[in-house]
């Protein structure tokens, strides 16, 4: 048949072989620059559908994904299993080399380590281990300074640009160095595949790097994490090991498409463009999701955001994949020659694609194509074998594909997840916290003395409804004033923020003011206990102790505590709100006799609370 877009004469068939349009006619309904009903890696899908096995293991025929798929399935339980069951060293194991090791054993299925040389690929993967948790490291520091504060409590705007955007972009620039290393060193292969493999693995081992030393200190709680909230461990699994290793192995394998792209025509200069900016734009919105972790939403709103920008970067990589099989320059066209194709297992003539069912031939390893064209090139033969399409009417002869065994890779992928595992099952063990004993003496604390409150600097509201007295600007506070009240950063030692500031009461009780300020805040904190006999300013109210662990892809693993205290008198409530690292109370830190509070500010708190005073009170 003639193809319109080629104007030469291929082999009839469903697809033309050359140019991989559908019939050998370019569609409006079906555009050859797209073909978007027919993914070249995987015929039955359509391109802009969210597909993942297809889209993270492109070389592998069909039916071998299938191993794949069930052990993707496995390690989504295994995950789920770890938050259900409060087992920290489980779920951090999977969550971080699951889907790093099941790529690297893809690789090695597929044959496609073979096409690249290795010491480029384990330079590659080191590197970005490195780098991630030196990046780890150092902004994981930064963003702990704020303690998980959420916009809600004054989170200023430059802190916003900083933990929420520019930290994340930082981190992906830093995740593509290996690549872009690989890139200018000019390896010999320059296929596109082959830089989604470089690029994917890089990602895939920055994001393992990172997520081990993000959630490292998590081990320190013991084996068990018993006072974590368990949607809030399955949060963290979601994050850890779905949406962020698949977003970074997406993206990473996008910039590694761009990077290898080959055009087959000079004035196809514009796929380049556009394989670019697919690219750019995906880690642009993978970085730009850490404004929603910053921010402070519930933990549902968050996974949701989450889960829909890794779909989308997902379907960006379908779509550079795509793409780039189309219009990338292909092996020569032998069609002459069958060839067997691995998709649906036709014996077509060797072109660029499958004319039964339009698989990209580029599709499959380099190293699978050498095979398939050499010692196991398919041969006529009289009965059996694999049917021929689009050749001369004969059955053919041809050595079966090989397909990945779900017991290999069962096997190969489980040992290394679960020996990780139980080391830091054992770590856990031995950092499980010790029963902390008083003894008094020599363990009784010091009486509680501080500033006279007299002698500090005073707020006054500008209705004139209250006014407190707050921490003097210095080296250990940075003070900041409102219309509403004050709010304290605490820059010493393990840091952390106080706010005293009045709302409307609204016939609303202290016990409701102080939920729904909590609510406000930090929505997904559990509350601790109750502060019996609560006052502020004198006034008998209401106080309560609550914890949060603050979630995010960027966010290390720490346990907030969270102080709220309210009083309502003449319709005003008046709030002393605190927030900082949980830190137990203990011979060896606070004031000496066991506490509560485990909050490092709270010890500094009390005066404040006491020198609330409501329009009409007298001076104390």
């Amino acid at each position: 048949m003639e193809c319109q877009r080629c104007q030469v004469d291929v082999p009839a068939g469903n697809f033309c072989g050359l140019c991989g349009c559908h019939g050998g006619r370019q569609t409006s309904e079906n555009p050859i620059w797209l073909r978007r009903n027919t993914f070249g890696a995987a015929p039955s899908e359509a391109v802009l559908r969210p597909y993942l096995s297809s889209a993270l293991f492109p070389h592998l025929p069909t039916r071998s994904r299938k191993p794949f798929r069930l052990t993707l399935l496995i390690a989504a339980a295994v995950l789920i299993l770890a938050a259900v069951l409060r087992l920290p060293a489980l779920g951090i194991a999977v969550g971080a080399l699951g889907l790093p090791l099941l790529f690297v054993l893809y690789l090695r299925a597929s044959a496609a380590d073979r096409d690249v040389p290795r010491p480029a690929l384990v330079f590659g993967a080191l590197l970005a281990a490195l780098l991630g948790t030196a990046w780890v490291l150092v902004s994981g520091h930064l963003v702990a300074r704020n303690h998980g504060v959420p916009m809600a409590l004054g989170l200023a705007l430059h802190h916003l640009l900083r933990e929420g955007f520019i930290i994340p972009v930082v981190g992906m620039m830093l995740m593509i160095v290996p690549p872009v290393l690989i890139r200018l060193i000019r390896p010999g292969s320059r296929e596109s595949l082959d830089g989604f493999m470089i690029g994917a693995l890089s990602a895939l081992a920055f994001a393992a790097a990172a997520t081990l030393t993000r959630l490292a200190p998590l081990l320190a709680t013991g084996l068990f994490a018993h006072a974590r909230p368990v949607k809030g461990l399955v949060v963290q699994a979601v994050l850890s090991g779905v949406t962020v290793p698949i977003s970074a192995a997406a993206a990473g394998g996008m910039l590694g498409i761009a990077l290898w792209f080959r055009p087959a025509r000079r004035h196809q200069g514009r796929v380049r463009l556009l394989l670019i900016l697919l690219a750019a734009a995906a880690l642009l919105v993978h970085a730009g999701v850490g404004i929603i972790d910053i921010v402070g939403v519930a933990q549902l709103p968050m996974v949701m955001a989450h889960i829909a920008v890794t779909v989308v970067v997902l379907l960006g990589l379908r779509l550079s994949l795509q793409l780039a099989m189309l219009h990338e320059s292909h092996d020569p066209s032998e069609a002459d020659l069958p060839l067997l194709c691995p998709q649906c297992e036709n014996v077509v003539p060797d072109m660029p694609f499958c004319p039964a069912c339009g698989a990209a031939t580029m599709a499959s390893s380099q190293q699978s194509r050498r095979l398939r064209r050499g010692m196991l090139r398919p041969r006529p033969e009289d009965a059996g074998g694999y049917p021929g399409y689009a050749l001369p009417s004969a059955n053919y002869a041809a050595t079966p594909m090989q397909r990945p065994r779900f017991g290999w890779l069962l096997g190969r992928w489980g040992i290394p997840v679960m020996t990780l595992a139980v080391a830091f099952g054992v770590v856990g063990v031995l950092l499980t916290p010790k029963i902390v004993l008083f003894m008094c003496p020599p363990d009784c604390g010091k009486p509680p003395t501080g500033t006279p409150v007299m002698a500090l600097p005073r707020f006054t509201a500008p209705d004139g409804t209250f006014s407190v007295a707050y921490p003097a600007p210095g080296p250990a506070y940075a003070i900041a004033t409102g219309d509403s009240g004050v709010t304290a950063t605490y820059t010493a030692g393990g840091g952390g923020v106080m706010q005293f500031f009045s709302e409307p009461a609204n016939d609303r009780s202290a016990r409701e003011i102080a939920a729904a300020i909590l609510k406000r805040t930090y929505p997904d904190a559990k509350v601790a206990y109750e502060i019996p006999n609560a006052m502020v300013g004198y006034q008998l109210g209401y106080g309560e102790v609550a914890d949060d662990w603050p979630q995010g892809a960027t966010a290390s693993y720490s346990r907030l505590r969270i102080l709220v205290m309210a009083a309502v008198k003449n319709d005003v409530a008046l709030v002393a709100f605190a927030t900082g690292p949980y830190r137990a109370f203990g011979p060896d830190f606070g004031p000496g006799p066991p506490s509560g509070a485990n909050l490092e500010i709270a010890q500094d708190m009390g005066k404040y609370v006491n020198s609330f005073r409501w329009e009409g009170d007298p001076q104390r």
